[in-house]
């Protein structure tokens, strides 16, 4: 895919005061993004936005095989996990693939690392938990906030086409 300069700054400028100005919202992050793209996309939680770009005419499915590509191009790209409760949506950050995994997190008191494992394009995301692998803006990968190839498997990717 042609890389698009003007594209690939504002979707990294959109990303980024998405992380900045809503830290603990993944929704609210996603939504900052879109917003900069679509400007009468309402708010919705992470659930219902997932449910909603299935029918829109401005999303089309995309494999998890192509969204680094398309992000570095300049795409639009959000990625996202039903979940009961609150589910988890991303937006793919532009910029090289990395390994996942190989950062410090703590679990019952004690810091741990997560062993790194593939690679993957990078991801925004911010959360309300305190997950460290949900949090990023774009030094961590689009498998992190789930870090688990189960959950990661039943991630769906979205591309705004305007």
């Amino acid at each position: 895919m042609p890389v698009d300069a003007t594209a690939v700054a504002k979707l990294k400028q959109a990303c980024d005061q998405a992380a900045d100005l809503h830290p603990n919202s993944c929704s609210h992050a996603v939504w900052h993004v879109i917003k900069q793209y679509l400007p009468d996309q309402p708010y919705m939680s992470a659930n219902a936005l997932m449910d909603h770009v299935q029918g829109q005419r401005h999303w089309r499915s995309v494999p998890v095989s192509q969204v680094g590509d398309l992000a570095r191009g300049g795409a639009v790209i959000v990625g996202g996990k039903k979940e009961s409760g609150n589910g988890h949506v991303i937006v793919v950050y532009p910029g090289p693939d990395k390994a996942a995994g190989g950062y410090a997190y703590t679990r019952g008191g004690k810091t741990e690392t997560l062993r790194t494992r593939g690679s993957y394009p990078p991801a925004m995301s911010t959360s309300l938990g305190n997950w460290e692998g949900a949090r990023s803006k774009g030094d961590k990968t689009i498998w992190d906030p789930w870090a688990s190839d189960a959950k990661f498997a039943n991630v769906t990717f979205w591309q705004l086409v305007q």
